[in-house]
């Protein structure tokens, strides 16, 4: 079902229609408490000065993607959240990253290898809008008038950046294209780009093809939900990201 942009540029912007329970789905926004010393440490002179000093980490190498079979999946880990999925037929990209800067945040750890030692990209899925997860600039290099998938609420970002359609899912949608089914899954995490974007969905996804299930978490801290996927999907494989980086005022987490 489109969705009625006024703006004729976001008409490639599909947004799956709500047919199984997706619309009474429970927060699992994580809510950040600063803890009572919160004030002691400074993120300006402990954290974003000091990393402009540090030299980036990291060997990259060519990547020698294997020849797939039929049956068989590959797996390439490029860097926090960010894998190259292959099958025999399709080659998948979650959450895409080479920015060296996030904004003002200088990346301390160098991906895996090269942007252009990709391989041509059939289908990209991208999690929630954060900064280190979605990178227009990354998006619109892979972009080749392929399809791409994210959360309710964060096609918007995307629709110009030179994919052929956006599909846009709520919890345990999922959409058929080519070999794979893609369902979005509940996370424990928030999506907003911004202060003011509360409304952009976040999730992990559960890709499942050739007869085998791949789930990729996000961004998600631990929560109840996980247990739902798994009675819901029978994973094979799990890529569970985690953050390369220490919370600057060392939150706790609450429900």
């Amino acid at each position: 079902m489109p969705i009625p942009f006024s703006k004729k540029s976001r008409r490639n912007v599909v947004r799956q229609e709500s047919d199984n329970g997706a619309a009474a789905k429970r927060s699992t926004r994580v809510r950040l408490r600063p803890r009572p010393d919160w004030h002691k440490r400074n993120f300006l002179t402990s954290v974003l000065i000091p990393s402009l000093f540090i030299k980036r980490s990291g060997d990259r190498a060519q990547p020698q993607f294997p020849k797939i079979r039929a049956g068989e999946i590959c797996i390439t880990w490029i860097g926090h959240a960010s894998f190259l999925i292959q099958t025999h037929e399709v080659n998948i990209l979650i959450d895409p990253n080479w920015a060296k800067w996030l904004k003002v945040i200088k990346r301390l750890k160098q991906p895996g290898f090269e942007i252009h030692h990709l391989p041509s990209i059939d289908f990209v899925l991208v999690t929630h809008a954060h900064f280190d997860h979605l990178d227009r600039r990354t998006l619109r290099h892979v972009a080749a008038d392929q399809p791409i998938v994210v959360p309710i609420g964060v096609g918007n970002l995307v629709h110009d950046l030179g994919f052929h359609i956006v599909h846009e899912l709520d919890y345990w949608q999922t959409v058929q294209l080519g070999p794979l089914k893609i369902s979005l899954t509940p996370c424990h995490h928030w999506g907003a780009r911004f202060l003011a974007d509360l409304h952009r969905a976040f999730g992990g996804f559960v890709v499942a093809v050739d007869g085998r299930t791949i789930f990729h978490c996000g961004d998600s801290a631990y929560f109840p939900g996980f247990k739902e996927i798994g009675d819901r999907y029978k994973i094979d494989i799990a890529l569970l990201p985690i953050g390369a980086y220490e919370p600057p005022t060392r939150r706790k987490f609450s429900s």
